[in-house]
């Protein structure tokens, strides 16, 4: 199970130069798991997300999602792609028939659909006095939303987001990683294509890195920062991001300390070197993680210990 792409190569036809747009690209990706896309301008960024749902297909290699080719349409509909500028995705009179038309298509119709649209607003906070209104007459924060919406009320198994943060303000960002952190709750696994790394580190599994649509790195997070690959995270902001997120764990525990557990990590207040940056990123990005596990096994023991 799992997005599976492998020895994926891509020219595009009638290519003077006739250079590949891709080649030779692999990766996987689980449930749940989070994969930064990241690279130049002309890498091959958008060429690759195109694979996952079907937009291109495969000249050399293979794209699966949960087994299935990604051009099949059982497979198209377990893959929802929002891309950079998601104004050209809308096109409905108005917002109800925007989010309704992409489980319609897939057959969902009457009570159904009705509770699919507007489960999606709640997931949103989407206000349901926008349902009338057209999409147009939209912030440009509120129809990024709008187009996502019509994403998941398809449901999907995987996100796949074109740099889904430009345009927001701050406050808006923070919601939309807190958003992406519950969908990830949820078992869905998301592809985010962005520059800036650091938005969503914390919250990645995987980056991979293109350039001259060559795999250049694909990995865990903390391997991509010791070996100084380009473009690289503001630390400042990782290191801000990662504190937030011990913080909101201990919140969500009641704030109480309990006898025998570690308490939360913190970070320390005297950073002025990369190096010594570096060090608390993966400390604590490292504790967070093993709380993270210890905490999945005390709800799921094992039944042979």
């Amino acid at each position: 199970m799992g997005l599976l792409v492998k020895n994926l190569s891509y020219t595009y036809p009638g290519s003077k130069r006739a250079k590949p747009a891709l080649k030779n690209i692999s990766f996987e990706l689980e449930p749940g798991e989070l994969l930064l896309i990241t690279g130049a301008v002309g890498s091959g960024k958008t060429t690759l997300i195109k694979h996952l749902n079907g937009i291109l297909r495969p000249q050399v290699g293979i794209v699966k999602v949960d087994g299935l080719e990604a051009g099949k349409k059982a497979a198209r509909k377990k893959v929802g792609l929002l891309f950079q500028h998601s104004k050209t995705q809308l096109f409905a009179k108005n917002v109800y028939q925007e989010i309704a038309f992409g489980p319609s298509n897939f057959g969902i119709k009457g009570k159904e659909l009705e509770f699919r649209v507007q489960e999606t607003l709640s997931l949103l906070g989407l206000d349901p006095a926008l349902l009338q209104k057209s999409p147009f007459s939209l912030s440009g924060g509120e129809m990024r939303k709008v187009a996502l919406a019509g994403i998941l009320a398809q449901k999907p198994a995987y996100l796949v987001l074109d740099e889904p943060t430009i345009g927001l303000d701050p406050e808006a960002r923070e919601k939309f990683r807190k958003e992406l952190e519950s969908f990830q709750n949820l078992g869905i696994g998301i592809v985010v294509v962005t520059h800036e790394l650091e938005e969503f580190l914390p919250l990645a599994e995987k980056i991979l890195l293109l350039k001259e649509g060559k795999l250049a790195f694909v990995g865990r997070p903390e391997t991509y920062l010791q070996q100084g690959y380009f473009p690289a995270p503001k630390l400042s902001e990782v290191l801000r991001l990662l504190e937030q997120k011990a913080r909101e764990r201990e919140k969500a525990k009641g704030g109480k300390k309990t006898e025998g557990k570690a308490p939360s990590p913190k970070l320390k207040k005297d950073i002025y070197e990369a190096d010594k940056a570096l060090g608390e990123i993966l400390g604590l990005a490292a504790a967070l993680k093993n709380s993270k596990n210890s905490e999945f096994q005390k709800e799921n023991p094992d039944p042979e210990a």
